[in-house]
């Protein structure tokens, strides 16, 4: 069974962490790139009821644009140095045509309950360590996965230890932050259109065009 074990560390940024990972002998994979996320339920919402997750994820560089659909399925959750890590089932299949897939999955009767959009780059270090680095709407976050008996070795190497962590969802720490801020919870995590725009034009990207999913009819 595909299995996902990663852990978040909060407020990490890209500067702060990649003349860690290159001194770590880390490799660039991919980025920096333009990723939006839309979420699909059944009416009823069953899947979230089961912490279960579909998603539909466009990842956009200059000249590429990757789509893939995701089934993740709760696991339970393990510690690595006395931390939480979170656990998952994940499925993953590439598509040449997201908004192919979309009709599909509309005309199964799922219907879309959420967005959300990032900045990433993804990083390696050996064939087993595999790190994110995130600029979100709201913070910026790395997310480490690895094999368990790994985080520590690999925290140390990226000044990591000592940072805030957590293996909750982007939605759920989102909803956390509208909280603190005194605003009202939303579905959708999506940068400003003109942060956006700014965002993709430094990305060697068309500002308020789409490769995929940003034009998903709701």
């Amino acid at each position: 069974m595909p299995e996902e074990t990663e852990r978040k560390y909060l407020h990490v940024s890209a500067d702060e962490l990649r003349p860690l990972l290159l001194a770590a002998g880390a490799k660039l994979c991919y980025g920096p790139y333009f990723e939006t996320n839309v979420l699909y339920d059944l009416p009823g919402k069953p899947l979230r009821e089961k912490h279960q997750l579909l998603r539909l994820r466009t990842l956009e560089q200059a000249g590429r644009c990757d789509c893939r659909l995701t089934f993740k399925a709760p696991l339970p959750d393990a510690l690595a140095c006395g931390r939480p890590v979170k656990r998952r089932e994940e499925l993953e299949l590439g598509l040449d045509d997201a908004k192919a897939m979309h009709a599909i999955l509309t005309r199964l009767g799922y219907i879309e309950i959420g967005r959300y959009e990032k900045v990433r780059s993804s990083w390696h270090i050996g064939d087993t360590v595999h790190i994110d680095i995130d600029e979100l709407p709201f913070m910026h976050c790395v997310e480490i996965e690895a094999p368990l008996d790994s985080f520590e070795k690999t925290e140390q190497m990226l000044g990591l230890s000592a940072k805030e962590t957590s293996a909750a969802s982007y939605h759920a720490l989102y909803t956390e932050w509208l909280a603190g801020q005194g605003l009202q919870p939303s579905a959708d995590l999506l940068f400003e259109p003109e942060e956006r725009d700014r965002i993709r034009a430094e990305l060697g990207l068309e500002c308020g065009s789409d490769c995929v999913a940003a034009s998903l009819a709701r």
